[in-house]
């Protein structure tokens, strides 16, 4: 029987909070991590690291004995939107101190990746690149050969169906040829199972009768839910601290402190105060 809770660690709050909109699948990447324990993980289209850093934070909270690798060009795309400048070097001033030791950020194209790992090598890839259904069906048909007989490939975006996104489509053709399983939430996670030989928390998922894929579901996005309230409200708090600051400029202006004493004193005294300041 599948029961995430003998991987308490999905249960954790991630240490590293960006703009995502991959929040809500958190627990389950640390869950996955716990129940996996992959000896060579990579994720494709690392972005602001969200994701990626969660997977790292996994692997080291539970020892588990992983080499991590985000490639990504951070130059952004149609989807992604262009990548800031400053994204990658405050990424990498989270990630280094914490999972250098196990983990890279490769700055590459996925092709040129391509080359640093081995056939039959990677037991858990995450494809989060650009998502038109060609580029998806591009990016998972060259990476196969990498996967192990313990593989599995997670896709994000599989419940979007809007500018151009085509994962949906690649998705609907894969899981018919593998075993699967979808997360709704958060505009979806597709898990396919391209390896046999899984361990049996694993093999559970996949063999799940409809009442459990609802309870499995319900789960992971209660857990989600609580990951995205969080980041709702230190955002929130971010903006009113921008509010405050420009705030706190406007009042201590000179046209501010003018208007100030024009409504309260009149044109007079406004004119007296400009000339004995001049």
């Amino acid at each position: 029987m599948f029961n995430p809770l003998e991987h308490p660690i999905c249960l954790e709050q991630p240490l590293w909070h960006e703009e995502t909109a991959w929040a809500g699948h958190i627990p389950f990447a640390m869950f996955l991590i716990s129940a996996l324990r992959p000896r060579i993980f990579v994720e494709l289209g690392a972005y602001r690291g969200v994701s990626y850093c969660a997977f790292c934070q996994a692997v080291k909270a539970t020892r588990s004995d992983t080499k991590c690798y985000a490639v990504d060009t951070w130059a952004g795309d149609a989807h992604a939107g262009e990548i800031e400048e400053a994204v990658l070097p405050k990424l990498r001033a989270h990630h280094d101190p914490l999972y250098g030791e196990f983990s890279r950020l490769v700055q590459s194209t996925f092709d040129d990746a391509l080359a640093h790992f081995g056939d039959g090598t990677i037991d858990l890839l995450h494809i989060d690149g650009f998502h038109t259904f060609e580029a998806v069906s591009r990016d998972f048909e060259t990476w196969l050969p990498k996967m192990s007989e313990r593989g599995i490939v997670l896709f994000h975006d599989t419940n979007v169906r809007e500018r151009e996104f085509g994962v949906w489509r690649f998705w609907e053709e894969a899981k018919s040829s593998y075993s699967s399983f979808e997360f709704l939430h958060s505009h979806g996670l597709g898990i396919l199972a391209v390896g046999n030989k899984l361990p049996e928390d694993l093999q559970a998922l996949f063999t799940a009768d409809e009442t459990q894929i609802a309870a499995i579901r319900q789960f992971f996005h209660l857990l989600g839910d609580r990951i995205e309230s969080v980041n709702l409200h230190r955002a929130q708090t971010d903006y009113i601290a921008v509010l405050q600051t420009y705030e706190k400029v406007v009042q201590d202006s000179r046209l501010m402190r003018a208007y100030r004493i024009l409504k309260d004193e009149g044109a007079g005294e406004l004119v007296k105060k400009t000339v004995k300041r001049q």
